[in-house]
């Protein structure tokens, strides 16, 4: 959910508003990214608004470094993946523990989610309580799939202090989840939720977040455990764990964690690994495969080497209905036969059903459970039917 202002220190993010202009393509400006499936440890807070930089001054369609390496102790490798089946290819978000909307009449919710042909829906979590509650409600969601987001931060600054907690975090929520569901996510847009501004520019390179070097390392420690001990408890990857999401051309971010850079350009430090990067890309963003020059899904794959999950599509800007439905379409008749060009493994779209107004205009295809919203949910039945899951 973005802004075209700049970043404050004293939000916070549960729902909050999309107002991003199209001026966000032009080549002499940096896109700022969305931040629609977190939201705040406190679900009860209920309008809140993200604020980001858009920066200006550099082509955001400067190439991508070299391809990444595995130097340092955590043991990114860039090694030919395997492919995993087990991930649903078409779902949507939801917000259970948010509440509202979400958190009653699950047998509806299933019912609507089957009805479009969707068999997952993304859940953010903002505790291991959060996610305990998750994994008592595989069984109720059945047989749609739960993917679970563990949004949680640091609140230190120091590296070892992160990856210790966190690697406490990853067993805790492995003994809770894993092999009940196909993929956990660690960490929403942080970008957006976590570092004090934005990027200087388009975000294609880690050290345009510099002004904020000293949460780095703390949040590399974080990523880092919480990988490290999610694999200790599930060491045959029942469940795998995608990256930290990211949109736009923010992919440095990811790069810097994957090859051990910081934000204030030095390297050599412990390098983060997942199984799936994990990406997010909107409407007002163009085309993922010509964003400014960029193809971002082309970069991406070719950085991390590793299967690609697009956990937020959709349309976060005010739109008529009649563009909102024509983009269910193209958008997911792209993904789906570039799929296997990219190695994309999943689509979840934003959302199910009507829950952030956003000066009056709404993101669900369902505006409430078993109703169809402005023949959104028809088209994205006839979407899906029409692309089937590669």
């Amino acid at each position: 959910m973005t802004q075209l202002f700049s970043f404050s220190s004293t939000w916070s993010y549960v729902l909050r508003i999309r107002l991003l202009t199209l001026t966000m393509l032009l080549v002499s400006a940096s896109a700022a990214l969305t931040a629609c499936g977190g939201g705040s440890s406190d679900p009860a807070d209920a309008a809140a608004v993200a604020n980001r930089q858009h920066g200006g001054g550099k082509n955001p369609g400067k190439p991508s470094s070299s391809s990444p390496s595995s130097s340092s102790s955590s043991g990114s490798s860039p090694s030919t993946p395997t492919t995993p089946s087990s991930v649903p290819f078409y779902g949507v978000n939801g917000h259970y523990i948010q509440g509202g909307v979400y958190s009653s009449n699950i047998p509806q919710q299933v019912a609507d989610m089957k009805a479009m042909g969707v068999t997952s829906i993304r859940q953010d979590c903002y505790s291991t309580a959060d996610t305990a509650e998750m994994a008592s409600q595989v069984s109720s969601f059945a047989p749609i799939k739960i993917q679970p987001v563990f949004n949680v931060f640091p609140t230190t600054t120091d590296e070892t202090t992160a990856y210790n907690q966190y690697y406490a975090y990853g067993k805790t929520v492995a003994g809770q989840l894993a092999g009940k569901v196909a993929v956990i996510e660690m960490m929403n847009e942080p970008e957006n939720m976590y570092f004090k501004n934005g990027p200087s520019y388009g975000g294609q390179d880690v050290t345009e977040w510099a002004t904020s070097n000293s949460q780095w390392p703390a949040f590399r420690g974080a990523v880092r455990g919480f990988y490290a001990g999610f694999r200790a408890v599930d060491t045959t990857k029942q469940t795998l764990i995608a990256s930290p999401s990211v949109g736009w051309l923010h992919y440095g971010m990811l790069e810097g964690l994957w090859k051990g850079e910081a934000p204030d350009g030095s390297t050599g430090h412990p390098t983060a690994t997942w199984d799936i990067t994990n990406y997010h890309w909107y409407y007002d963003f163009g085309d993922i495969q010509n964003a400014g020059g960029v193809n971002t899904l082309a970069v991406i794959k070719s950085l991390f080497n590793l299967p690609i999950l697009l956990s937020e599509i959709g349309v976060q800007t005010s739109v008529s209905n009649s563009k909102y439905n024509a983009y269910v379409a193209s958008n997911l008749a792209e993904y789906a036969s570039n799929a296997k060009t990219y190695n994309i493994i999943g689509v979840d779209w934003y959302e199910l059903y009507n829950f952030q107004n956003m000066n009056g205009f709404y993101m669900g295809l369902y505006s409430s459970p078993g109703v169809g919203n402005a023949g959104r949910a028809a088209a994205m039945t006839t979407a899906v039917a029409s692309n089937p899951a590669p």
